[in-house]
């Protein structure tokens, strides 16, 4: 469900109590996401404002975000403007669905200046617009909207700042009478459908007043999962006969939004990424199959050698001018511009090359089949992956120089590569989920002690346990694990092989991710997202 005018109310109550508010630093996530570091009361946290057409929102989070390495130009221009600014005032128009963030900075000559960071959380409207406090012009915005596309309120830069259009309806708190009978959101300011369903359910057994008193008083967020996806309100929802889940406001949007932000923050890495991945191993398939027509050539190269005896036994023959002759009923073909001899030469050449090429065709077939497994690999890797394995594949296509964007390098200590761990009855379970994870997590974090896991015949996590032998409890639990993150995620009794990390080895030439093993045993598992596991990142 989309933010409704109330549920804002309550957001902007929170921003209230925390003013003032500095913007520290800026950052876009994706296209439809930007990031507000900032500091009140001591505390510093994200304000994440995301303009997503379905679910977009405003909340504070404690969560880390990954960002661009290249900004976009609006963030460049909310940096130059904003950036290290003070919010003193956050208004709303009655219960409307944006917010007005009044803002003082220095700029360049370290004078005062204020401006409007008017926050738009209108549907696929949602939109974010800085405005020049003075002038009430328009500095930038996320989204422009030019007058051809809506001639009662244009969005560009130099354009003069007009609030969405007002809409007269009641306040709901205020106590004004309203008919029941017709459409609450038609009538009332700040409702949506969702909650529309829950007054009327709710007035069944409840009166007006004491409704409003709880939506007034209401702190916290309430989650109700469904089939189909959620529903949440700052009461919970009744109607839905499902057992809500009570969050602090700004928690509750995390445990929303966070996971459905991520698919749009990934999205704006692997789109790319996706397409160059599948472009490369439709390029390897096509190879390998011609250098298998190939090969099936060059395996008749003994065809080539009995023509040739057979036109040398025949070299009194005149054949000029021929395309072919029949010797002893088999038909053999001529260039008919040479004699007999030199037709025959002709084919003892092309036998010698067809057994000189089968070593190379052999060895460019092995070539072409590492790839293909490697790209395949890929591509199971980027559709299980978040934010940081998508970039980390992304660093892995530019180190073996498949691609050729430039990976800004920080300065400092080497890159720490992001693993995943579980923690089981003392035991610490650790996987990886791409190429360099996996070789991190087998080659340089894993003992020779530890349990080493992975699922046979399949692309997938390397998963180690620390102990050389597990209970039948923790191998199920890192069997499943190495069977969720693989290609058969979706499988049923996928085998999956262990052993000890110790006989675990390198396959030479090979990229990094790929191993053999020895003295292994394999379980069988019907693999399942295991929600009652904490997964943390190490």
């Amino acid at each position: 469900m989309a933010l409704d005018g109330i549920i804002l109310s309550k957001i902007k109550e929170d921003l209230d109590a925390r003013l003032p508010i500095r913007i520290n630093r800026i950052s876009d996530t994706s296209a439809t996401e930007i990031v507000f570091n900032i500091h009140s009361e001591g505390v510093r946290c994200n304000m994440v404002m995301s303009f997503h057409s379905v679910y977009n929102h405003i909340c504070l989070s404690d969560k880390n975000f990954a960002t661009h390495n290249d900004p976009s130009t609006f963030v460049m221009v909310l940096r130059k403007y904003i950036a290290n600014g003070v919010i003193y005032e956050i208004e709303q128009n009655e219960y409307d669905r944006y917010l007005l963030m009044h803002i003082k900075a220095l700029d360049d000559l370290y004078d005062e200046r204020h401006f409007i960071l008017s926050v738009e959380l209108m549907g696929k409207y949602a939109n974010l617009i800085l405005v020049d406090a003075n002038t009430n012009r328009i500095i930038d915005a996320l989204k422009k909207i030019p007058p051809y596309e809506n001639t009662r309120r244009t969005i560009l830069q130099g354009a003069e700042f007009t609030l969405p259009d007002k809409q007269n309806k009641i306040d709901f708190f205020s106590g004004e009478t309203f008919n029941i009978e017709e459409s609450l959101v038609k009538q009332l300011q700040g409702f949506s459908k969702t909650l529309e369903k829950e007054v009327r359910y709710r007035l069944e057994s409840e009166t007006l007043d004491d409704i409003r008193k709880e939506i007034k008083e209401s702190k916290s967020l309430y989650l109700s999962r469904n089939e189909d996806g959620f529903e949440y309100h700052v009461i919970p929802l009744t109607h839905l006969e499902a057992i809500p889940e009570q969050y602090e406001l700004n928690k509750g949007f995390d445990e929303l939004y966070f996971e459905l932000d991520e698919k749009e923050r990934i999205r704006n890495v692997t789109e790319d990424i996706f397409k160059f991945v599948k472009k490369e191993l439709r390029h390897f398939e096509l190879k390998v199959e011609k250098l298998n027509a190939s090969l099936n050539d060059a395996l008749n190269l003994e065809d080539d050698r009995e023509n040739g005896d057979l036109l040398f036994t025949y070299g009194d023959l005149n054949v000029k001018g021929l395309k072919e002759v029949n010797i002893y009923d088999k038909i053999i073909k001529l260039d008919p511009r040479y004699s007999i001899k030199d037709n025959a030469r002709k084919y003892y050449q092309r036998y010698q090359k067809k057994r000189k090429g089968q070593n190379y065709i052999n060895e460019q077939l092995e070539i072409a089949g590492r790839e293909v497994e490697y790209f395949s690999a890929l591509i199971e890797q980027l559709t299980i992956a978040n934010f940081d394995d998508a970039n980390t594949i992304k660093e892995e296509l530019v180190k073996y120089g498949y691609l050729r964007t430039k990976l800004k390098k920080k300065p400092g200590n080497k890159k720490k590569i992001n693993l995943y761990q579980v923690k089981v009855d003392g035991y610490t379970i650790t996987f990886g989920k791409n190429n360099i994870q996996n070789n991190a997590v087998t080659f340089d974090y894993a003992r020779n002690s530890y349990t080493w896991f992975h699922a046979k015949g399949f692309h997938g996590a390397h998963v180690v346990v620390d102990d050389d032998e597990p209970n039948e409890k923790i191998i199920r639990i890192c069997a499943n694990l190495a069977a969720w993150y693989s290609q058969g995620r979706y499988s049923s009794s996928v085998p999956v092989d262990y052993c000890p990390v110790k006989n675990i080895k390198k396959i030479p030439g090979a990229k990094m991710g790929f191993v053999s093993y020895t003295h292994n045993k394999t379980i069988y598992i019907d693999p399942y997202q295991d929600r009652e596991i904490e997964i943390d990142n190490i």
